[in-house]
């Protein structure tokens, strides 16, 4: 388990500054979000940035599509499917 920092985020996933790199394929869970919910989500890309950053961005797809971060004024294109 690390902690890692959500940079953006969307219905269907995130990206996250993580300090360790997850191969694409691997299911993570993520806990402590702001709607208390804890979701699973897999990693489909993971970047390097840089080589004296020692941090990574990694690309979350939700496993299930929603809102899990309790952001209440959302943008037009978050419809729901």
């Amino acid at each position: 388990m690390e902690p890692c920092q959500v940079i953006l985020a969307n219905l269907g996933g995130c990206a996250v500054r993580s300090p360790l790199p997850v191969p694409p394929g691997t299911v993570v869970q993520l806990k402590g979000l702001p709607t208390g919910a804890e979701v699973v989500a897999r990693v489909v890309n993971c970047i390097s940035l840089g080589e004296f950053e020692h941090l990574w961005l990694l690309g979350l797809a939700l496993n299930e599509y929603g809102n899990v971060w309790g952001i209440e004024s959302t943008p037009e294109d978050w419809r729901e499917q």
